[in-house]
């Protein structure tokens, strides 16, 4: 009966303040697996009674007079509670332990006593940020793609994909997958294939939480380079970006060994390098994203593999994957694997080509010469026939034909 009474002056309470005695809604963010407070505060009386709802679901019950604390809906049991201490204090707000996506939603806070009635109402947000960004080329769909990932994240976050320079729509070809594992929390994949001949192109991707307060960038480039022993030449890292503020980190890959030979911070402008005198920053200072690195008098075999730029800012990252070729002295000249290269090859092969048909040419005709000269040659000296010295045989013969010509 008692009860009875209880929800009938509840629901009585609850007409009452429909109209007046609300408090504009709260916004509270809730971090996943963070415990989380949700206020209410009210001018203390000392006859008050507490309920705190979400959505239309009861989850405490106070009354101050009793000392009288429940919990009806026993999916909270253990995760939330308010605080005995605070209480006469005029503080009754909530806190949720261990919040996650199914605490998001709306609350209400009522208090009633002999004096007066308020309510307030919490909006919950829940969020896990996005911690980092991954990008990295895969060949796990048969062909060459470069994936970029977030995991971990709530709400799942929206994804950009793109190059720059920009390449026409048709030879993009994105595809986006966003799974939840058992805990609610988003993992966000998106991968584009790998445009081939296009050596230039910078993969730039946007990574932005759904409430839009977070926007991650990353950048990945792969280059090929080629140098001579002995020869001071430059590896460029250049971000898409303007970076104030950034750290570098440059490291070396040979026979599936990585090192790092090289670390830069633009706030204190202090490196370090573990090639001692054989690399250097350029620019020295490092303007605002240019990581570029100097080598110095390469050696061949030493100095040949992959060298990778990271620069790395506020939710920004830029990497740039260079292989390396050192050429020996010995060898006089670098593989023809630019544009310029190919076509000077191709013209000298054409040139030769053609240089070679004309003296074919050229020994055919002379050759002729001389076959028609030797055969001319051959003709004078061919003895003549005299009428006076004629053989007797020849002249029978040429009577005989002459009369049967006649005949």
């Amino acid at each position: 009966m008692a009860r009875q009474h209880s929800w009938i002056f509840l629901l009585r309470m609850w007409i009452l303040v429909c109209a007046n005695g609300k408090t504009p809604d709260v916004l509270v963010t809730c971090m996943f697996s963070k415990d989380c407070i949700l206020p209410c505060l009210f001018e203390p009386v000392g006859d008050e009674i507490i309920y705190w709802f979400k959505q239309n679901v009861l989850l405490h019950t106070f009354k101050q007079e009793s000392v009288f604390l429940d919990q009806p809906d026993k999916r909270y049991t253990g995760r939330t509670s308010l605080s005995n201490d605070t209480i006469p204090f005029g503080n009754v707000s909530l806190r949720i332990r261990k919040s996650g996506p199914q605490d998001r939603g709306r609350y209400r806070c009522l208090v009633t006593s002999s004096r007066e009635t308020s309510e307030h109402s919490i909006t919950v947000i829940v969020k896990a940020p996005i911690e980092s960004v991954n990008m990295e080329t895969t060949w796990l769909s048969g062909y060459e793609e470069v994936k970029c990932s977030a995991r971990d994240v709530y709400p799942a976050p929206r994804v950009t994909l793109f190059t720059e320079p920009p390449v026409l729509p048709d030879g993009l070809q994105t595809d986006t997958r966003k799974t939840a594992d058992k805990q609610g929390l988003y993992r966000v994949e998106s991968k584009i294939r790998k445009l081939k001949n296009q050596a230039d192109l910078t993969y730039i991707c946007l990574v932005q939480s759904f409430y839009g307060s977070q926007i991650w960038r990353t950048s990945l480039q792969e280059k090929e380079m080629y140098s001579v022993e002995g020869k001071d030449f430059i590896i460029p890292c250049v971000a898409p970006w303007i970076l104030d503020n950034f750290t570098l980190t440059w490291s070396f890959a040979k026979e599936h060994k990585s090192s790092v030979i090289y670390t830069y911070d633009s706030i204190t402008h202090l490196g370090f390098s573990v090639w001692e005198e054989r690399i250097r920053l350029v620019p020295p200072s490092g303007q605002r994203g240019n990581g570029s690195l100097q080598l110095h008098n390469p050696m061949g075999i030493e100095h040949t593999g992959i060298y990778t730029c990271v620069l790395s800012s506020f939710q920004t990252q830029h990497v740039v994957h260079t292989r390396v070729s050192i050429i020996p002295r010995t060898v006089g000249r670098l593989p023809k694997s630019s544009p310029q290269r190919i076509t000077a090859a191709i013209i000298t092969g054409l040139t030769v080509t053609a240089v070679v048909v004309c003296l074919v040419i050229i020994k055919c005709k002379v050759s002729r010469t001389r076959s028609i000269k030797t055969h001319e040659e051959a003709t004078e000296m061919h003895p003549t026939r005299d009428a006076n010295n004629e053989d007797p045989s020849e002249t029978i013969c040429l009577s005989e034909e002459t009369e049967k010509s006649q005949t």
